[in-house]
């Protein structure tokens, strides 16, 4: 099977002054990849870069050998649907209308919607299980809500590839677990390929095909369990009090 992504010495920053250099990293179909790090480490940055609202400093993404960083922002819209984490905030939009929003960079100069657009649309409010939500205002929704709603606007898109930012942040456990299921059977069964920043590491661990991770100017790749056999994910909290058990693969607080 063809590398989707391959991210070759790809230095991200802002303004010329690096945060994390030499990134390298090849991506194949229908994995789910999860970002980690310590806040302030550079993984908003990579996520940004790799959407292009950040220019890189150096060095090269390829998307089916295309370098990423040439691609109209059309041809870019047919290939990655983003979630970003800010907050949207939108008024008198239905949910259906929301998730219809996908469809734009498909349709013609007048947007409108044909019925191929409409079963995409339907199948993306079903797989998101927000049915009983498409009549209600966007605005009216809660948080978890809000972010299934995003992320069914984003399947609706029909791109092979999702990228998304801290998609679980702000949410209760429950929601959180739900958003984690959801990614992982859209690798599995729907054909996309997901990029996700997360500070649930545990769950990540569980679940991740790869890890990303982003320490002290530094970037690793690999599967979890090659990353916790190495110690990777110790070193994220090292002099923290908080330790890795790589038998129980959860963490430890030292007292």
């Amino acid at each position: 099977m063809k590398e989707l992504i391959t991210i070759s010495k790809l230095t991200i920053g802002y303004q010329k002054c690096a945060i994390v250099k030499d990134i390298s990293a090849v991506v194949m179909p229908n994995e789910l990849i999860c970002l980690i790090g310590r806040n302030g480490q550079g993984k908003s940055t990579l996520i940004k870069t790799l959407c292009k609202l950040l220019p890189p400093i150096s060095g090269n993404v390829t998307i089916n050998s295309n370098n990423l960083f040439n691609l109209s922002d059309n041809e870019f819209s047919k290939l990655i649907s983003v979630v970003l984490t800010s907050k949207i905030n939108i008024y008198n939009t239905s949910v259906k209308e929301f998730v219809a929003y996908g469809r734009y960079p498909h349709t013609n100069w007048i947007g409108k919607l044909t019925e191929t657009d409409q079963g995409l649309i339907n199948n993306a409010i079903e797989l998101c299980g927000i049915n009983h939500l498409v009549n209600r205002d966007f605005s009216s929704l809660s948080d978890g809500e809000k972010q299934k709603v995003n992320i069914a606007r984003a399947i609706a898109q029909h791109t092979p590839i999702i990228i998304l930012d801290e998609p679980t942040a702000h949410l209760d456990l429950v929601n959180n677990i739900e958003i984690f299921k959801l990614l992982k059977e859209l690798t599995q069964t729907h054909q996309k390929t997901i990029l996700f920043s997360t500070h649930h590491i545990e769950s990540a661990i569980r679940m991740a095909d790869q890890l990303w991770v982003v320490e002290n100017g530094i970037f690793y790749a690999n599967t979890p369990k090659q990353l916790v056999d190495q110690n990777i994910i110790n070193q994220l909290f090292c002099n923290s009090g908080i330790s890795f058990n790589n038998q129980t693969m959860i963490f430890d607080y030292n007292h």
